[in-house]
């Protein structure tokens, strides 16, 4: 018992441990952005400006030391003229060559006295120059040739000690070139290609920004660009005039945008057309069951009624009727893909009988109708397609036309020996940008039409393995029926 108990003990502690240790929550590491524009900016003004640097302090250093050679050989040369010197060191030929040198002079005699110089005499004690000229400091640096730097009356000169060997009661003659001068000289050595680099480090730092700057703003507008088309806006946007891979990738976001556009459209068309399918489907199959009803409620009347006068008006009845099952086994045909058999007919026999269908129409509204083809014994594979696809046109013509407007029918054979059937009005026309749109399903200009008419016609004219086309002709709009037939013997009639 005390067995099952300890082991109880350790299992608890197991427990408690693992609680103990529940992982914390999970850190998620979010990458620093780094914008192209930097990445363009940094790394191109680092180097530039390690070579400009490079480039200034050389530049610099170079013409410092160029600077220092000129003085020193400034110098050379004044004590070289000392030493070969012929003349006496007057206080006017001191002056001159303190003018010209840009430095002093101290003169000794044999006495070691001092007995001219272009120092003030207040600067300092003249007679401790001579114990100067013999001293180096411990701390001063030899500049210029080695020379001996000396202070005298708190201001830094370099020193040379020429011992005259020309008579005139001369010892020797101290130079003596401020440092000032020299340091000044430096400067001025030194300056402008500081300047020069820093003004060209200004230009190269604001060049590169705006460079990267401008770039960095082009793919920001075509990120916003995308983004834009990502929310459903496809609207194109103006491309930059600098033709570079920027305007191409700007150009090709253009066309996707289009095409995304285009896409969504037909996809939305194709969603509507499923739609309108559907119902246009089972409004079809409903209605062909109340047409078959209707067509035989006319018969049995037609079969109680065969002495009186009604029976031609009857008989027409049933052939609108039969007509239009014909229309909607089309339209499910079309909608829901279903077959059916059809029956040839021929070709007179399709016009004439779809003349009389529209002839009460055309009476009613006053329509001037024209119609001119061939007499011929040819048939077509489809006769109740081709009369349901001549009934659309012609009743899209009459309503084109209007009251007292002009329609035409008119059949003859082309050079194929193909059927052309061609139904004109002098209506408005269609408006070309909808040409290649009037012949799809469901596409209507008509606010209580469904856009099924062309359509059926167009699946009629496949049905006989012809075509369905439209073209214009002055003021009249013409839709050509091109049919497939057998035996081509015809001749032309007139209306």
């Amino acid at each position: 018992m005390s067995e099952f108990f300890r082991r109880g003990l350790e299992v608890g502690h197991c427990v408690s441990a693992y609680r103990r240790e529940e992982p914390g929550p999970i850190q998620v590491m979010i990458p620093v952005r780094w914008p192209i524009r930097n990445q363009i900016l940094v790394p191109f003004v680092i180097i530039q400006l390690i070579s400009l640097l490079i480039l200034t302090v050389t530049s610099a250093v170079l013409a410092v030391r160029q600077a220092e050679e000129n003085l020193n050989q400034r110098l050379n040369n004044v004590v070289t003229s000392l030493q070969e010197a012929t003349f006496p060191m007057t206080p006017d030929v001191l002056e001159r060559l303190r003018s010209l040198s840009g430095a002093h002079f101290v003169v000794w005699d044999m006495g070691k006295q001092i007995t001219q110089t272009t120092l003030q005499t207040g600067q300092t004690d003249l007679s401790s120059l001579p114990q100067l000229s013999k001293q180096r400091e411990d701390d001063s640096t030899n500049i210029v040739n080695q020379q001996t730097v000396l202070v005298i009356g708190g201001e830094r000169y370099f020193s040379e000690r020429v011992r005259w060997k020309r008579g005139f009661g001369i010892d020797a003659v101290l130079v003596l070139y401020p440092e000032q001068y020299w340091q000044s000289a430096r400067r001025q050595a030194l300056v402008p290609s500081l300047v020069t680099g820093s003004i060209v480090l200004v230009l190269i730092i604001a060049a590169s920004y705006w460079i990267s700057n401008r770039i960095g703003n082009r793919i920001h507008r075509l990120k916003n660009q995308v983004s834009r088309i990502a929310q459903g806006e496809f609207e194109p946007v103006e491309t930059a005039q600098l033709s570079d891979e920027l305007k191409d990738l700007s150009e090709d976001i253009n066309q996707m945008s289009t095409a995304l556009k285009e896409s969504l459209q037909n996809i939305r068309d194709t969603e509507r057309a499923e739609l309108i399918t559907q119902l246009t489907g089972g409004l079809a199959h409903h209605l062909r069951n109340s047409l078959t009803g209707a067509r035989m409620a006319v018969q049995l009347h037609q079969s109680r009624c065969q002495s009186r006068p009604e029976e031609e008006s009857l008989a027409r009845a049933l052939h609108q009727l039969s007509l239009t099952e014909e229309q909607i086994k089309g339209l499910l045909r079309l909608t829901r893909g279903e077959n059916r058999t059809s029956f040839p007919a021929g070709i007179t026999d399709v016009l004439e009988g779809t003349i009389r269908l529209i002839e009460p129409i055309v009476k009613h509204k006053k329509i001037e109708f024209d119609y001119e083809g061939v007499e011929t014994k040819a048939r077509v594979a489809d006769g109740d397609g081709v009369r349901a696809a001549l009934l659309n046109l012609l009743m899209n013509a009459i309503e084109a036309a209007g009251p007292q407007g002009v329609v035409g029918l008119k059949s003859f054979y082309s050079q194929e020996n193909q059927l052309v059937i061609e139904v004109s009005d002098n209506g408005p026309g269609v408006s070309p940008e909808i040409e290649r749109e009037i012949f799809k399903p469901f596409f209507s200009t008509k606010q209580e039409g469904i856009g099924l008419g062309l359509a059926l016609a167009e699946q009629a004219a496949r049905d006989c393995d012809g075509s369905l086309s439209l073209d214009r002709h002055e003021d009249r709009t013409c839709f050509r029926l091109t049919l497939s037939i057998h035996q081509p013997e015809h001749v032309v009639v007139g209306n």
